[in-house]
């Protein structure tokens, strides 16, 4: 109990038919795909759960307007997931995989960038590179990781590439949203200091703590119109550091 991830590692070093075979990990190729695997799971859900956010929040999109902004991501992604498999076959996955890296920390750059008075239909392009970064890395390192294990552990591979991803875009979500709920918290406590429109700390902290106010159309409607602006500039200064972060970890992949 005191240390379950070593008690892990012996039983599942013990048993015949291990869940996880720590073998795979001495295959190199196995082992930098489920890191970056790992690594590339906090961009991809960092972007679709807080390029919504800030669409709506700081940039005043309805939630059907908001949610359509994926819609050039996934087609993007599944367009150049096929393009990947075709030029991985004359490249090999390692290039492509960098390649489709690369582009997504461009992406993630473009949209910590992302002002209010920018132009929103610039969203659009950017979610496009989002998604041909993700096409081109991750069914990319499902067939390396395939690739390089004997048939007998295909599906093992195969679930621990997938297992890596959702672990880090558990892990990755969870982070990112405390550095926006800190980042809120710090912008609009600033705004109180220095705003003489009277928004106090209380209402700050109670913004901070339920942001809700500036994504529900009947919350929204309900707020006088500097409140709003205040919120919405808020909102757009403190999502900024998230896609820093989905840039950071994209380049560490």
């Amino acid at each position: 109990l005191a240390q379950p991830g070593g008690e892990f590692r012996r039983f599942e070093r013990r048993v015949p038919d291990p869940i996880i075979p720590f073998e795979l990990f001495r295959t190199r190729t196995v082992l930098i795909s489920v890191i970056a695997g790992f690594l590339g799971g906090i961009a991809m859900f960092g972007a679709i759960s807080y390029v919504p956010l800030f669409a709506q929040g700081a940039l005043g999109f309805t939630a059907t307007e908001a949610g359509s902004l994926l819609t050039p991501l996934m087609l993007s992604w599944v367009t150049m997931s096929v393009v990947g498999g075709r030029l991985m076959l004359k490249l090999g996955y390692r290039s492509i995989t960098i390649f489709g890296f690369i582009v997504l920390t461009v992406a993630f750059v473009l949209l910590a960038l992302f002002e209010r008075d920018t132009p929103s239909y610039y969203l659009y392009p950017n979610l496009v590179l989002v998604g041909a970064g993700l096409g081109l890395t991750m069914l990319t390192l499902l067939i390396a990781v395939q690739q390089a294990v004997e048939r007998s552990k295909l599906g093992i591979a195969t679930s621990l590439n997938q297992f890596s991803r959702s672990i880090g875009g558990a892990l990755g979500v969870a982070v990112m949203g405390a550095v926006l709920t800190a980042g809120l918290a710090s912008q609009l406590h600033a705004v109180a200091e220095n705003d003489a429109s009277g928004f106090t700390h209380e209402q700050a902290s109670a913004f901070a703590s339920n942001p809700n106010a500036i994504i529900e159309p009947s919350a929204k409607a309900a707020l006088p119109p500097e409140t709003l602006t205040i919120l919405q500039r808020a909102m757009a200064g403190a999502i900024h550091p998230v896609f820093w972060v989905g840039a950071f970890m994209s380049f560490l992949a």
